[in-house]
């Protein structure tokens, strides 16, 4: 039996991001005749000791990577801090993983979170071979749409200014994308960052959102055409998420048109802004925020509403825009990111992002444009239904299993590989 050591600095089951992500790679990896060892936070530990106690997966195990108290209260502090707090923790994996690897022998080494490329990953070290990512970090919000971010504009130029130092600084980003032997991302941004690294390739583009079985419906949904076009936005309310446009374009569409907005989250920075945006732009009489509920009462959401509005500034790999599609549900979101990858034009509508005033605008004609349109609506969510099939983890990671991990085994280890002077 193959032995993979996994990196995965987020890891905790039945979350959601990327501790859902590190959770499942680590289980499914683990049901498909592989020994993985798992490197993790210690936050995991309640949840997990107990599953593994069961023996549900018998294949798998964890191992908690621990920091002294100091470095740890750091973590919530500032953006430096979380950058500070991970990089610390990467280098004490680094050096249990090389006592780790004087036992067993690892024949993979896989790092999948964090999914940032720039924040990288020490475990190119061990010289064994390695598969980093999927990981991404290449989107940069739009300047022309800063105002949705407030107050925390700053911390999204900080953001983008650390991470492009980075790139310099830490030599966990840069020999990890010029060493690995699969570099693997997860949007056309960062593939375009990574191939001015690694000119001489290879580099793969793999989604890193997924699905879990259970959560797709057992077949499309058909919605009868109602009197009343119902919208759904779900997420944090985090600043890049840009809620405000949403409603801000709402505001916009034409009043005599019976159509709702349901606003699902109710955590994060801008949560005490929503008030005030839902009575700015008018739309007190159309919007209907039900703040944070259970993951069935987010199931319930979906299926009851007909679009689903997203207008996120940054993301990598939105996993909202899988659930909305699993539910037949077809998208209007911007051409940005990978929301832009994601939705086609069979699936949805991506609006282009230029100015404020066009894109408040071009989003209120695509809401009408959708009200109008019922029968576009249902073929879209069929549409959507079929990708979302397509992006169960399972599936994904069998990609690894099948293709890329056989691959990666045959590969020499890239000791030989000659840096370049950037890398030295």
């Amino acid at each position: 039996m193959k032995k993979v050591l996994l990196s995965a600095y987020a890891c905790i089951p039945n979350r959601g991001s990327e501790q859902g992500t590190g959770w499942v790679y680590a289980t499914t990896l683990s049901q498909n005749n592989l020994a993985v060892h798992c490197l993790t936070l210690k936050d995991g530990k309640e949840a997990i000791d107990p599953i593994l106690a069961d023996g549900l997966y018998p294949n798998l195990h964890v191992h908690y990577v621990y920091l002294p108290a100091w470095v740890d209260g750091l973590v919530d502090k500032t953006l430096v801090g979380m950058y500070f707090h991970y990089l610390y923790w990467q280098w004490q994996a680094y050096q249990l993983a090389r006592q780790l690897d004087g036992v067993h022998q690892f024949d993979l080494v896989h790092h999948v979170t964090y999914g940032s490329i720039q924040l990288g990953s020490f475990l190119y070290k061990l010289r064994k071979p390695f598969i980093f990512g999927p990981v991404s970090g290449g989107q940069r919000a739009p300047k022309a749409l800063k105002r949705y971010f407030g107050r925390y504009w700053s911390r999204e130029w900080m953001r983008d200014w650390v991470g492009t130092a980075l790139q310099y600084l830490n030599p966990g980003f840069y020999k990890s994308v010029q060493m690995a032997d699969r570099v693997i991302v997860t949007n056309r941004d960062t593939m375009a960052l990574v191939e001015r690294l690694r000119p001489n390739g290879p580099v793969e583009r793999i989604w890193d959102a997924g699905l879990s079985a259970s959560f797709l419906p057992a077949a499309p949904i058909v919605r009868a055409p109602g009197s009343t076009l119902k919208l759904l936005w779900v997420g944090r309310l985090l600043p890049r998420k840009a809620l405000e446009l949403t409603i801000q374009a709402l505001g916009s569409v034409d009043q005599t048109l019976p159509i709702t907005l349901t606003i699902v989250g109710g955590q994060g920075e801008m949560a005490d802004q929503v008030p005030q945006y839902i009575e700015q732009y008018g739309v007190s009489d159309r919007v209907n925020w039900v703040g944070h509920v259970s993951y069935e009462q987010v199931r319930t959401h979906y299926a009851q509403s007909d679009v689903f509005f997203f207008t996120s500034l940054r993301d990598s790999c939105p996993h909202q825009l899988l659930e909305a599609m699993a539910f037949s549900l077809p998208v209007i979101t911007l051409d940005l990111h990978g929301q832009a990858e994601l939705v086609t034009d069979s699936t949805g509508l991506r609006i282009p992002v230029t100015n404020e005033e066009k894109v408040v605008a071009d989003l209120a004609r695509a809401v009408e444009w959708m009200y109008s349109h019922p029968n576009a609506r249902l073929s879209m969510g069929r549409a959507g239904y079929d990708f979302a099939k397509t992006q169960v983890w399972d599936q994904k990671i069998s990609a690894f299993i099948n293709d890329i991990y056989p691959a990666t085994f045959s590969t020499p280890v890239q000791t030989a590989r000659q840096p370049s002077a950037q890398a030295t």
